[in-house]
């Protein structure tokens, strides 16, 4: 459950070191004073630098502000292991309890060896016994799960993870977890799911369309170079089989962190 390398877009240049940082309430040192960027992309955004550098770093929204977009003030944790999906379920709960302690949890009910959940079904499970959540089969570039992020809820996907951790392709060689936080709706009306998860603190902004066809593409397992020796669990069927990975997520309902509201493109 790493990264992997596929065709990228050119990589914009590198931002500018921000002066000043603080302490916010959620316990994470995040910077307060506003990104002045080149010629002024994204700043629509500058009250929200988190989303503004996510934004310029995947090219979206560069000169004008999104027709739609929110998304929850969940706290970044960076996992250690192969424990993305439970450090992402882990930031759900405000680290209540930790990834170490769910890892414990889902060894003890044989879901896991090392920390690894090849199994979205048994993610779900573990899931559902700290938050209210539903197994979603199929693509989830379609309606219903753009009705789902619109009215609130967020979602744990599996996909595979290129080198910069955007979705890729690659069979689910690069398997990983993400946790999506809110969406926006760019001014060509192209949704996009904001994202965290357990490789970096930044908050990411992918195009829903390349995370659905990532997610699609998990067909087989492969070793993880970074774990040679390590044993992993995979579901009765592999990764692509019903209980896997391909084309399945969790929808997590009533989330209770804070949502920020970005305002609308006719009203700013």
């Amino acid at each position: 459950m790493s990264q992997a390398a596929c065709g990228t877009p050119p990589l914009p240049p590198p931002l500018p070191t921000p002066p000043t940082s603080c302490s916010t309430a959620a316990g994470r040192n995040l910077s307060v004073a506003k990104l002045q960027l080149p010629n002024n992309e994204c700043s629509w955004a500058l009250d929200h630098p988190e989303l503004q550098k996510g934004c310029f770093l995947s090219r979206v929204c560069q000169h004008a502000p999104p027709k739609e977009c929110q998304y929850y003030d969940i706290a970044s944790v960076l996992q250690n292991g192969p424990t993305c999906g439970l450090t992402a379920l882990s930031m759900l709960l405000n680290g209540q309890p930790s990834a170490k302690e769910l890892l414990a949890e889902a060894a003890k009910q044989h879901y896991t060896i090392n920390g690894e959940m090849f199994s979205a079904y048994n993610l779900c499970k573990l899931s559902q016994k700290h938050l209210t959540c539903e197994f979603h089969e199929g693509i989830l570039n379609c309606e219903h799960i753009k009705d789902r992020l619109c009215a609130g809820s967020c979602f744990l996907v599996p996909y595979d993870a290129d080198v910069n951790h955007a979705p890729c392709k690659k069979s689910g060689h690069r398997a990983h977890w993400a946790l999506i936080v809110g969406y926006l709706i760019d001014d060509q009306a192209e949704f996009h799911v904001l994202t965290r998860h357990g490789k970096t603190r930044n908050l990411a902004v992918w195009p829903l369309s390349a995370l659905s066809e990532s997610n699609a593409n998990l067909l087989e397992f492969a070793q993880p170079k970074g774990y040679p020796d390590c044993n992993f669990l995979l579901p009765a069927g592999g990764i692509d089989g019903p209980l896997g990975l391909r084309e399945r997520a969790i929808i997590v309902n009533g989330v209770t962190q804070a949502v920020v509201k970005v305002k609308k493109n006719n009203d700013l």
